[in-house]
């Protein structure tokens, strides 16, 4: 029995008002199986620092705003 704990971004939106919406979930494993999930959301908007975000919201950033 292997317990691991996996955070990754698993959803992007980009909202009417140009704002880039992500949500992390953060998921508990047991021998690969979800045991548990939750979710943190946050908003960036054009003209926030970037550059801790993970690649691929960085690259959709980039596409939308350049």
């Amino acid at each position: 029995m292997a317990l691991e704990k996996v955070t990754l971004v698993d959803k992007v939106e980009v909202l009417e008002n140009g704002c880039v919406q992500v949500r992390t979930a953060t998921r508990i494993l047991e021998d690969g199986v979800v045991l548990s999930s939750s979710y943190h959301r946050h908003v960036i908007a054009q003209g926030d620092d970037i550059s801790g975000e993970d690649a691929k919201v960085q690259a959709i950033c980039n596409a939308l705003w350049n």
